[in-house]
């Protein structure tokens, strides 16, 4: 719970600082004046682009869980989604979506060995869509992106590197058994050592009933080729909804010159350089790659900060604002499980 402040602090923190910093850079005239320019009805699709987000993310999860327990509601996994979401903001890395998920679902009646399959296989699956729709974007877009944006190929590559070796590591959880094993009890050796883990051989039996119980599990839900091409089809529209929140801020500002495709291969991009942020939210780092590669697309005076609020606001405050009813909400539910 402690930590859980700390990283809520460095967000706000963070926030506050990059906000302050914007609106002391316009000026109160300049932001008055982009204010009333804004055409609120962009803005509500915008909203509604998160929103639209959200229900595909929970319907890619759904579809992995319907396809091991046939009556978990969509409800249920919209609630899942949405609390892991709130961790998922708060944590560094966005580490702590995953752990939340894994632990609800399980008081859901998902055993945990199914509940932990399907969140990786997501997992593996949303890593590969990001990817695939990044490697498209990259191409349609790579000339102009390379002209205009220093260090283009180098950031992008770096990106690319990062999300392909996360989604290398989950894939060698399942696919090289033995690696991970040796890997998993040289942790737990050094963790004895230190007296952090006790009774290690009891450890290692469980680790190795764990690992196998997984395996096993994970290899018949990917010959669902139904369920997983679902997910994945599902995926790549939700990243997509995702991507397109920053083409609708740049309507409510009345701009058309850019067109949408080069705006979501922008957004691409931010979410690849932004995925090896290690601070709670990619805090400092999103901003930075947002006016980096969205600078050139608002023109006049204090368009690009206002702009860069909005775009924070919609896509990470509101998440974390409505995600954290369905965490407690989950935590009050569960508590009340367990009594």
């Amino acid at each position: 719970m402690k930590s859980n402040k700390l990283n809520i602090f460095v967000c706000l923190t963070c926030g506050i600082a990059i906000f302050s910093l914007i609106f002391f850079t316009m000026g109160t005239d300049s932001l008055i004046k982009n204010i009333l320019s804004l055409k609120l009805n962009w803005i509500l699709v915008a909203l509604a682009c998160m929103v639209a987000f959200w229900l595909l993310e929970s319907l890619a999860l759904h579809i992995l869980i319907k396809s091991t327990n046939k009556k978990f509601t969509y409800f249920k996994s919209l609630k899942v989604n949405m609390g892991g979401q709130y961790f998922h903001s708060i944590t560094p890395f966005a580490s702590g979506g995953q752990p939340f998920q894994a632990y609800y679902l399980n008081k859901q009646g998902v055993e945990l060995g199914i509940a932990i399959n399907c969140l990786v296989a997501k997992f593996i699956i949303y890593q590969l869509a990001l990817v695939v729709v990044s490697v498209v974007l990259m191409v349609l877009r790579l000339s102009y992106f390379s002209e205009y944006v220093n260090n283009f190929s180098f950031l992008a590559i770096i990106g690319f590197v990062v999300n392909l070796t996360v989604m290398l590591w989950a894939v060698s959880l399942v696919f090289f058994k033995k690696t991970t094993r040796r890997v998993a009890c040289f942790i737990i050796k050094i963790l004895a050592k230190i007296h952090i883990v006790k009774n290690t051989e009891s450890k290692i039996d469980y680790l190795d009933n764990e690992l196998e119980k997984f395996s096993n599990c994970f290899h018949e839900m990917i010959k669902d080729i139904p369920s997983m091409l679902g997910a994945f089809g599902v995926s790549v529209l939700h990243l997509l909804a995702y991507m397109t929140v920053p083409y609708m801020i740049y309507r409510a500002f009345g701009l058309t010159e850019v067109d949408l495709i080069t705006i979501v291969s922008a957004q691409a991009f931010v979410m690849l350089i932004s995925s090896f942020i290690p601070i709670p939210g990619a805090g400092v780092g999103a901003e930075g790659a947002f006016y980096l590669f969205f600078n050139r697309f608002f023109p006049a005076e204090g368009q690009i900060g206002l702009a860069l609020v909005l775009w924070r606001l919609i896509t990470f405050y509101f998440t974390v604002l409505v995600g954290v009813f369905f965490a407690f909400g989950a935590n009050k539910k569960t508590s009340k499980l367990e009594e």
